[in-house]
This record gives C-alpha cells, sequence and structure tokens, in this order.
C-alpha cells in the first residue's frame, strides 16, 4: 500500500524514494498576512481590517532516502524521480498518514549525503526535499462544524 505517492506514482515502488519524517509539516497552520492598519493618534490602540482575513504560502520538508540495487538502478531512480520532480504546474503529493493530497511544487534539494553501502547490492542517498504551495486554501478545505442540534459552531 502507498504511503506517499507524487502524481499517482508511488514514490516507494517507482523510484525507490522512502520518507523517514517531515509530513507533520503539512499540518501547521499557515502564518496570516499583515492587515491593514491605522495608528489614530487620538485613540488607543489600533485600527486594523479583520474582515477580510489572507495567509502565506508555507514550506514543507521532507526527510528522504532514495534506495537502488546497483548503481544503473541509481541512476535511473535518481534522474526520473526529478524529472517528475520538475514537471510544469503543481504536483499531488498523497501522505497516507494523514490521507491527504496536498498540491505542491518542487523548492529545493537539500543535506544530501551518499549512504554508506548498504549491503552488496544497494546504494542510495539521503536528502531533504522542500516543497512549496501556491495558495494555502488548495491544501486546507473549510469545514464548518455543527452541533449535535445541527447548529454551526463555526460561522
Amino acid at each position: 500500500m502507498m504511503q506517499y505517492s507524487l502524481n499517482g506514482h508511488d514514490l516507494k515502488q517507482t523510484y525507490g524514494v522512502l520518507i523517514s519524517n517531515g509530513s507533520e509539516t503539512f499540518l501547521a497552520f499557515p502564518k496570516r498576512k499583515d492587515s491593514l492598519e491605522m495608528n489614530w493618534p487620538e485613540q488607543d490602540g489600533i485600527d486594523k481590517d479583520l474582515n477580510d482575513p489572507h495567509f502565506e504560502a508555507r514550506e514543507f520538508k521532507l526527510t528522504c532516502a532514495l534506495i537502488a540495487y546497483g548503481l544503473a538502478d541509481f541512476n535511473n531512480k535518481y534522474n526520473g524521480f526529478f524529472t517528475e520532480l520538475s514537471k510544469l504546474g503543481t504536483h499531488e503529493l498523497y501522505i497516507k498518514d494523514l490521507d491527504r493530497t496536498f498540491l505542491v511544487y518542487y523548492k529545493d534539494q537539500q543535506n544530501l549525503t551518499k549512504l554508506s553501502q548498504i549491503d552488496r547490492d544497494k546504494c542510495g542517498v539521503k536528502f531533504d526535499l522542500i516543497f512549496g504551495e501556491t495558495n494555502p486554501a488548495d491544501n486546507i478545505p473549510k469545514v464548518y462544524l455543527v452541533d449535535d442540534e445541527d447548529n454551526f459552531l463555526i460561522a
């Protein structure tokens, strides 16, 4: 069963990519953008427009390892993975732990480290993948909770 997939491709089966941590970063709320405000000299405090909140796009970091059987398999999987990441537009990243698909785009690869010989046949690398989102609303659906009497708890 797929733990993670990118554009419908199982990361482990297709590219040999395993994710060790980072799915929790997708749960973080986005930072609120500053609203218009006025600091009137004749009034205490500030007059801030809180009627139409907007939010910053987020970044997500996944710690990954790509494991392959020999150098030829490694090159095919590694280069194939980058080909998929560098496609046009946003990508659908499915995370089983959250049972959600997120719309993201590839931003960066960091902390690339060659793994020591895993066994006689396996080789690989460890790295962090940085994804971005263009709009937090694409990844955080609006949900309106109701109580036992079907009264909205959020209006």
